[in-house]
């Protein structure tokens, strides 16, 4: 039997070159040479203006919630189909996460889901690229805009990925973006935050500093470095940056070769005569492999991903609905129904997809996925 990790991180070009300068530079901690390579190579790949290695996606979601200004009293709408880090982001500032549904073509926040939630409260919106998709960014941009809302893109999947002729990543705002290792390009761990307004780039700089305006002073721009405003310890190690450099470098070829992977086995499975429901990409949006997951009947899902497992697969399920969560239980969220959230989290089917992928182990994946879903879905 052949056994297919979920993920299995690989280097792919420089990285032990560059791990190896790093070492040998006497700069082991942020803002050194391999940051500044990073943050140069992510803006030309994004055609972002300004960009920060962090210690995590986390770390860039909270300091937008910080730039953003909110505080208790204040809300914030978000999807309850993601990632907890999110929702943490907003608790920190002490502000209330508002929970909306999802899309159930798109698994994104869109328009028709958000709009029914927006208050006088309401001070940012915060959506999440769900496999390294877009889709409803641009009507939630422009209600940001006409309503004076800050918006959060939530890109941890989506470096690789474009929206019509542009990569993911340009954003008057604040973008969020994941260099874990279980993303497309990875630095172990680390994200970025990417803005296109100077002025939060300049303040952006001040925060991940802990509040000071130390790189004026390295620049000679100030003849001391002191606190000027609330921030925290978030810059990331030179020496992750040095591994994320190398992985970013080959972008491209990481993104071609995942894509090929994910269309060989949506193409092989079909939709099992409409069994199975995938993600759906509007025609402008051209992801980038991250997540290879379909949706089943929520009864079941758990009997799918029990047989992959006994195939040596490594399937799983992806996000447990936050509103449902003990926490939010014990902070008096909301606990109203959210369908398409309930239909997708409860359905999703997360297959294996990751570079070094061999055909020999698509293959297999493929043969095996298909013979579950015909006995289970018969």
């Amino acid at each position: 039997m052949m056994k297919i990790p979920f993920n299995r991180p690989v280097p792919v070009g420089n990285e032990e070159k560059y791990l190896i300068e790093s070492l040998n530079s006497q700069k082991w901690s942020g803002r050194g040479p391999k940051t500044i390579q990073l943050e140069k190579l992510f803006k030309e790949k994004t055609h972002s203006k300004h960009a920060f290695f962090v210690t995590s996606c986390s770390s860039a979601l909270e300091l937008s919630c910080l730039l953003s200004g909110i505080g208790p009293g204040d809300e914030v709408i978000l999807p309850s189909f993601g990632f907890v880090s999110a929702a943490n982001a907003v608790i920190l500032r002490r502000a209330k996460p508002v929970f909306a549904d999802i899309d159930l073509n798109t698994w994104n926040l869109s328009a028709a889901t958000v709009e029914p939630l927006i208050g006088s409260k309401t001070k940012d919106i915060l959506t999440v690229h769900y496999g390294g998709s877009t889709a409803g960014v641009d009507d939630l941009r422009k209600i940001c805009e006409s309503r004076k809302i800050f918006f959060i893109e939530d890109a941890a999947q989506s470096l690789g990925a474009s929206r019509g002729k542009l990569p993911v990543g340009p954003t008057p705002w604040t973008s969020c973006f994941s260099l874990h290792d279980t993303k497309n390009i990875s630095s172990g761990e680390g994200g970025i935050i990417a803005t296109d307004s100077a002025e939060l780039a300049s303040r952006i700089e001040i925060m991940i500093e802990k509040g000071t305006n130390r790189q004026k002073f390295f620049r000679g721009e100030v003849d001391k470095y002191t606190w000027v405003d609330v921030g925290s310890s978030y810059v990331a190690s030179d020496l992750l940056a040095a591994v994320g450099l190398a992985q970013l470098e080959k972008l491209e070829i990481i993104t071609q070769r995942r894509m090929a992977i994910y269309q060989q086995v949506r193409e092989a499975l079909g939709d099992f005569g409409g069994r199975i429901s995938w993600q759906q990409f509007p025609k402008e949006i051209i992801p980038n492999g991250h997540v290879l997951a379909f949706r089943v009947d929520t009864e079941r899902r758990d009997q799918i991903l029990s047989d992959l497992k006994s195939h040596g697969i490594s399937a799983t399920f992806h996000y447990v609905p936050l509103h449902e969560a003990p926490f939010a239980k014990a902070i008096g969220v909301d606990q109203s129904s959210l369908q398409n959230t309930f239909k997708v989290s409860y359905g999703l089917v997360r297959l294996p997809i990751f570079y070094d992928m061999t055909d020999k182990e698509c293959a297999y994946l493929i043969e095996k996925t298909r013979s579950v879903l015909e006995s289970r879905l018969s």
